[in-house]
């Protein structure tokens, strides 16, 4: 059997080091658009912070030749032929497969592409990003930078920068930063936290409408407001599309089954793929490590052996890269909401029929772990929740399930 990955990031490379873990030993080729082992997205502001670019490769720069994989790089995939069971490329060549794990990822959008034409003008999706912003930045001697879209790509964007040094304006449609994983309340809070820890200069309510160049190089923004920010660096962060149009013609996602399986030879995973969510059953992409790794894990052992399902996925997103000030949001804003604040410690949970629904902590992390629990296994807390909340020593529960007396 000749297995074949469309894609090499971390979907893919979980998928492969499963196979030869559970002794697997035919064909394997991967097919991926950039020219690098597989890496950790999660992990490359890291280095653009300025750590080293080896810890970014978190299965190894060998993972090719440990896993015997037959790598195809720099070629993106254009076209999935089904019926023939045949991939194309970019560069007119073809590969085919007994099966296909389809992990394509997903690709920044820009509302404005001719914009990355002027030096100075960078997405941040990919290693490649990442490498060209480093070399820019070090060229340059950059001072001052704008970044583009206030989500959670944009913040990790401005933290990474501001930790180079570099004094960073942020600019956001939104009325708060971070506005999809928070509700508005919790996210003007963070917003007026982070303004407050970095610095850093906040753009809400306007975009940049355009950009100032001279002979090609960046020296400028224009903001909605008629504003100007001089700046030689400028970060496009708006948003990201599944990569699913070489497959099914479109960027809407593919739609996969409990053995993620798109059909009966094409397995998919991580942030192209469709699957329902583990507590609400509503389908979607859910784009995170987590989901990422245990799709791969089901599609792997499915494969093999026949056996094992996907429990559903969960929308768990955490920031706290480069600031001592976690945010951290899980599930469905709605419901009823409870709250507690002291300080730089913001805490909400929905309830819904006594049992969390969502949840946003801002500012300590020590929750975290217990609420998600219960959130996944469906529990009742309706009769706790507000003390456990509002505990002044946050661990408060971990004390009590010690027996020790609170203070």
């Amino acid at each position: 059997m000749k297995i074949v990955t469309a894609g090499t990031g971390m979907a893919a490379a979980e998928f492969v080091e499963q196979l030869r873990l559970e002794g697997f030993d035919g064909e394997i080729v991967m097919i991926g658009d950039e020219d690098f082992p597989p890496y950790s997205p999660c992990v490359i502001p890291f280095y653009l912070a300025g750590e080293s670019l080896d810890t970014v490769f978190w299965k190894g720069k060998d993972f090719y030749e440990k896993y015997r994989v037959t790598a195809r790089l720099g070629e993106p995939v254009v076209q999935v032929d089904t019926e023939r069971q045949v991939i194309h490329t970019a560069d007119g060549k073809t590969e085919g497969y007994d099966r296909l794990f389809y992990a394509t990822g997903s690709h920044s959008w820009y509302p404005r592409p001719d914009w990355l034409g002027t030096k100075g003008v960078f997405g941040f999706k990919t290693l490649g990003d990442m490498m060209a912003i480093d070399r820019y930045l070090k060229d340059q001697h950059v001072t001052e930078a704008v970044v583009f879209g206030g989500g959670f790509i944009g913040v990790d964007a401005a933290l990474a920068l501001k930790t180079r040094g570099v004094n960073v304006s942020l600019v956001h449609r939104n009325t708060r930063l971070l506005s999809q994983m928070t509700d508005e309340e919790g996210g003007q809070f963070a917003t007026l936290k982070l303004a407050q820890k970095t610095g850093m200069d906040i753009r809400l309510r306007t975009i940049v409408e355009e950009i100032i160049h001279r002979n090609g190089q960046l020296t400028g923004v224009r903001l909605s407001d008629g504003r100007e920010i001089a700046t030689s660096l400028l970060i496009l962060s708006i948003g990201v599309t599944p990569n699913s149009d070489s497959l099914q013609g479109d960027d809407k996602g593919i739609c996969s089954n409990e053995q993620m399986l798109a059909d009966s030879c094409i397995y998919t995973a991580g942030d192209v793929a469709i699957t329902r969510h583990a507590v609400d059953g509503v389908p979607s992409i859910y784009a995170n490590y987590p989901n990422a790794m245990r799709q791969a894990r089901v599609a792997a052992r499915h494969l093999l052996h026949g056996e094992g399902s996907y429990e559903g996925s969960l929308n768990t997103t955490v920031l706290r890269k480069h600031i001592d000030f976690p945010v951290i949001s899980v599930g469905s804003f709605s419901g009823e909401a409870i709250t507690w604040q002291q300080g730089d410690i913001w805490r909400r949970v929905y309830l819904v029929d006594g049992m969390i629904n969502g949840y946003i902590i801002i500012g300590d992390t020590r929750l975290s772990g217990y609420l998600y629990q219960h959130y996944k296994d469906r529990t009742r807390v309706d009769g706790t929740i507000r003390k456990l909340i509002s505990s002044h020593r946050h661990d408060g529960q971990y004390r009590e399930m010690l027996g020790f007396a609170a203070a």
